[in-house]
């Protein structure tokens, strides 16, 4: 049976590629270790603490729920009306 939930691995690189970003970004930007960012990358690791999770979706500009592969909106339609004036 398919598994209807996306990989952490194509949803990580479908957002850095929407936001230009690259693996190096990550591990300059976030301080996380390029062997961790490329086992999420390569997806030999599908999981995360929750810390980094919410480091990588607020960089990255997407949910968390998203980001680890959930049937959701990349982004909440609730924080976008939050930020709109």
């Amino acid at each position: 049976m398919e598994n209807s939930k996306s990989s952490l691995k194509s949803r990580l690189c479908e957002a850095m590629t929407i936001r230009g970003k690259k693996a190096v970004d990550l591990t300059r930007d976030l301080q996380i270790p390029k062997s961790a960012v490329s086992q999420y990358l390569s997806g030999k690791s599908q999981k995360m603490d929750s810390e980094r999770l919410y480091a990588i979706a607020k960089y990255l500009d997407v949910d968390e729920p998203w980001l680890l592969g959930f049937d959701v909106p990349m982004k909440s339609t609730t924080e976008t009306k939050k930020e709109q004036p």
